[in-house]
């Protein structure tokens, strides 16, 4: 009697015509992740000497007590930069040094992201079923990707690298749950999608990516159990939506937030543009994010909108248009013929869709930190597409090797360029201003840089040229005042803050430098009702009011008014030795000469080159 032979199994349809992969080696996924690290790092290294720029970096670090004294406590509720995001601010927090240096926060940006960069391979491990080639790929494209250096190089970024690294770890948790559901996968799942909601609202879209994985393992989406299990996560991103919209309406929250923003609105309440534009606008950003994808160049910090009616009505506003229908139209297709290219479009849409610009926020039709998370769904597609081409013609393997270290070499040597524009704010808007010649916005922001670095005759010429091409951004008028009592012409600086004040009369710190431009004036009653006004808007900002009042109170020869404001200055850590000094000052023409002298050596032991301090001690005979 014959042994029964045993029949062959037949191939499912995902798998036929191709065996099924042997899993790699762990030396090989050891090999790979170190590849990985080190050709993303040193993409980015030249990044470590970049300073801070003129652009949300001294909201969030350079001039925000609150990090730098390192309040844990106001960080947890405030809102800055019309965002809430704790997590992010806290980092921040860590990062700070004495003296204050950018590095920390720019190494510590490029590690997420290196970090993030292993999350993707192992994201796409996992999906490609343990294709150690298609997982190195996709994820050496997104960690040397040139359209990522805004979100790594630019301190402000932080909240993109740091939602995406425990969103992708949520990813995997939740790949992971589906592969063994238990409810421990599923707890972390959501921790890790609560730590991202807290590091930026953009992380409310998790929801659907969980859906996009469900699809991805063949899960029926309308089953009980996969509708329970997502209702914590719905009702989380609702929140954490409802938070978004109000803060960057500056909004607190039914007051359990606590606004740090000047009155700023991100969210305009009208649009300069008919409804017609505003449809086909935000489709423009998605034809250039598709577009720079592939042929990532003239990359810009702000993309700014068409101005005249020749750029409003070009025809690529259309096209644009007619590519997002098309863009549509093919996910929907790909939903019932090829499942890695629904997949992957569905989260590159997931992702990009909220930011496209349909609410316009800020001043920039695209920007290309939008495209941090998003990237990751047509990167899984490329990859696992090239992956594909590379075992089906494996007598070409030569060719396709050398042609696809081209372009990983080219987009290496890109990133490191536009590291560079990110080196300082001369760099970065100097970059803008090349792109697009006729973008105020710019010229106002390199002005204001310009002034606060001392370069008043740069920063003039940079603001009048915004004022020439028809700006009236109250931001061109505090950059002119500033300027104007930067070379001693107060009352042409406060004519300027009114103007700017005409336009946003909630900004606390358009008030706060007026009122140094009264000082300078010696208008002390009217400098300290322009205090009272900034502390009434910004009531996080409050301590760094108390050395500024202290001097309109000495102008106003109330000096124990003005000693208790120096005292309260002094204990908040704002402006130490200058109020030591002033406080010296109260003090002497008080009749307290030993308090005086204490003041005076005090305040030399801070900043050995005050010479003030120095002359007052020698006039007493004490130096």
């Amino acid at each position: 009697m014959k042994p029964r032979q045993a029949k062959p199994r037949t191939a499912t349809k995902a798998s036929a015509g191709r065996a099924t992969p042997r899993p790699p080696r762990v030396g090989s996924i050891v090999l790979a992740l170190a590849a990985l690290a080190a050709i993303t790092f040193g993409a980015y290294v030249g990044a470590f000497d970049n300073a801070f720029v003129q652009w949300d970096d001294p909201i969030y670090v350079g001039e925000n007590p609150f990090v730098l004294q390192k309040r844990y406590d106001v960080l947890s509720r405030g809102v800055f930069g019309t965002n809430y995001h704790p997590l992010t601010m806290y980092s921040y927090a860590l990062n700070v040094s004495s003296p204050l240096s950018p590095r920390p926060f720019i190494v510590t940006n490029v590690v997420l992201h290196t970090l993030n960069t292993g999350l993707v391979f192992w994201l796409t491990f996992l999906l490609s079923r343990r294709r150690l080639t298609v997982a190195f790929l996709a994820a050496l494209l997104f960690g040397i990707h040139p359209m990522h250096v805004e979100s790594v190089a630019w301190i402000s970024e932080r909240k993109d690298v740091l939602y995406v690294f425990f969103l992708l770890a949520g990813a995997i948790a939740y790949w992971q749950y589906l592969e063994k559901r238990t409810w421990a996968r599923l707890g972390l799942t959501f921790a890790l999608f609560l730590l991202s909601c807290l590091s930026k609202g953009m992380a409310v879209v998790f929801p659907i990516l969980m859906l996009l994985l469900d699809y991805w393992a063949r899960r029926p989406i309308l089953e009980r159990r996969a509708i329970l299990e997502k209702v914590p996560f719905f009702a989380t991103s609702l929140l954490f939506g409802l938070i978004a919209i109000n803060v960057q309406s500056a909004g607190d929250f039914h007051g359990l937030l606590t606004p740090s923003s000047d009155g700023l609105r991100a969210l305009p309440e009208t649009a300069p543009y008919s409804t017609f534009h505003r449809i086909i606008f935000p489709t423009y950003g998605h034809l250039m994010y598709v577009w720079k994808l592939f042929v990532p160049v003239h990359l810009s910090g702000l993309y700014p909108y068409p101005v005249t009616p020749a750029e409003t009505n070009h025809p690529k506003f259309v096209f644009a248009f007619l590519f997002f229908l098309a863009t549509l139209a093919l996910a929907a297709w790909a939903a019932r013929r090829t499942r890695v290219l629904a997949f992957g479009i569905g989260w590159y849409l997931a992702c990009i869709v909220p930011v496209l610009q349909w609410i316009p926020v800020g001043s920039a039709i695209m920007a290309d930190r939008y495209t941090y998370l998003s990237y990751f769904g047509l990167l899984f597609v490329l990859a696992v597409g090239i992956g594909s081409l590379f075992e089906r013609y494996r007598a070409m393997t030569a060719i396709l090797s050398a042609g696809l270290a081209i372009v990983i070499a080219l987009l290496f040597i890109q990133t490191r360029q536009q590291v560079e524009t990110w080196r300082d704010s001369e760099a970065l808007w100097g970059n803008v201003i090349r792109n697009f010649p006729r973008c105020e916005l710019a010229y106002i922001s390199r002005g204001s840089s310009r002034g606060k670095a001392g370069q008043i005759e740069g920063a003039m010429a940079d603001l009048q040229t915004a004022l020439r091409l028809g700006s009236r951004r109250p931001e061109m008028y505090d950059g002119l005042g500033n300027a104007y009592a930067s070379i001693g012409k107060p009352d042409s600086a406060v004519l300027m803050f009114d103007l700017a004040l005409k336009d946003r009369p909630n900004a606390g710190r358009t008030y706060y430098n007026r009122a140094i431009a009264h000082l300078i004036a010696v208008h002390p009653r009217e400098a300290l009702a322009d205090l009272e006004k900034a502390n009434e808007l910004t009531p996080l900002q409050v301590p760094s009011l108390h050395y500024l009042r202290g001097n309109a109170y000495m102008q106003l020869a109330m000096y124990s008014e003005a000693i208790a404001e120096f005292d309260r200055a002094i204990a908040a850590g704002q402006r130490v030795s200058d109020s030591l000094y002033n406080r010296g000052v109260c003090k002497l023409r008080m009749g307290d000469t030993a308090g005086a002298m204490a003041d005076f050596r005090e305040t030399l032991r801070l900043d050995p080159q005050n010479a003030l301090a120095a002359e007052q001690l020698r006039a007493m005979g004490k130096l």
